[in-house]
């Protein structure tokens, strides 16, 4: 019973993975070839999707083969001590980024809906593309730790115990785990805060402008009947007022 149990969960990983793999190439593709275009590199949370794109393309072709070949056979980062480490560092660093990119990205959505212009700046492709270039770099250079601090334990590829393992847990909890949701929530707020207000601008400019044209086109004899009341009041004060 068990055998047919691990039998099948190995199955169900294979085809499992192999449909991801199949499909997440296939969307990346396309989206990657519908971003990269001029318009689009014209907009700045068009650059930040365009990067969380292209890493998470490179995260599915350096980390999925092998987790499908894993499937059926022993994983090579938990026999190789050196693709252990590359793994673990390339895995982290290229899914910090993608979380990363797509935190900007609502950084970037909030402050456009700003009222504040000097936050609207922020706004731009110009900065987008310098704000990529730094958190390119920044995250290359984070992860290095986990290329000196794994190592393989009884068969498996893990940090070393001890301070480093209580670090790491730290780290994926609050780094890894925590910030980009947490950040991406309250910017999103915050967009939408700012979104409802500009709505509620449009709207009260909307409606001032038309009754400053209907007053300005319009005489108060040719008024329609629910503005008779409020045209024979004004139409007395004057008239008292002139007298």
């Amino acid at each position: 019973m068990s055998t047919s149990l691990s039998e099948a969960q190995k199955y169900m990983s294979l085809y499992g993975l192999s449909t991801f793999y199949i499909l997440g190439t296939l969307g990346n593709f396309i989206l990657i070839c519908i971003l990269i275009q001029r318009t689009h590199r014209q907009n700045s949370c068009s650059l930040y999707l365009l990067s969380a794109t292209i890493v998470n393309f490179i995260l599915i072709q350096c980390i999925l083969p092998l987790a499908i070949y894993s499937a059926t056979r022993t994983d090579p980062q938990n026999t190789i001590l050196v693709w252990c480490k590359i793994r673990s560092y390339l895995f982290n660093s290229l899914l910090m980024l993608y979380r990363w990119y797509k935190m900007v990205a609502c950084v970037d959505r909030a402050a456009m809906c700003s009222p504040y212009p000097l936050i609207r700046s922020f706004s731009r492709a110009r900065v987008a593309q310098y704000a990529i270039l730094i958190i390119t770099i920044v995250w290359l250079l984070i992860p290095i730790h986990l290329a000196v601090y794994f190592r393989i334990e009884n068969g498996r590829c893990v940090p070393e115990t001890g301070a480093y393992a209580k670090f790491f847990s730290a780290y994926s909890i609050v780094i890894s785990g925590w910030s980009p949701p947490i950040v991406m929530t309250i910017f999103g707020i915050i967009a939408y805060k700012n979104l409802s207000e500009v709505r509620k601008t449009k709207q009260n400019t909307s409606i001032i402008n038309f009754f400053f044209i209907l007053d300005s086109k319009t005489s108060c004899s040719n008024r329609k009947s629910w503005f008779e009341s409020g045209c024979s009041a004004n139409y007395l004060v004057k008239s008292s007022t002139d007298e």
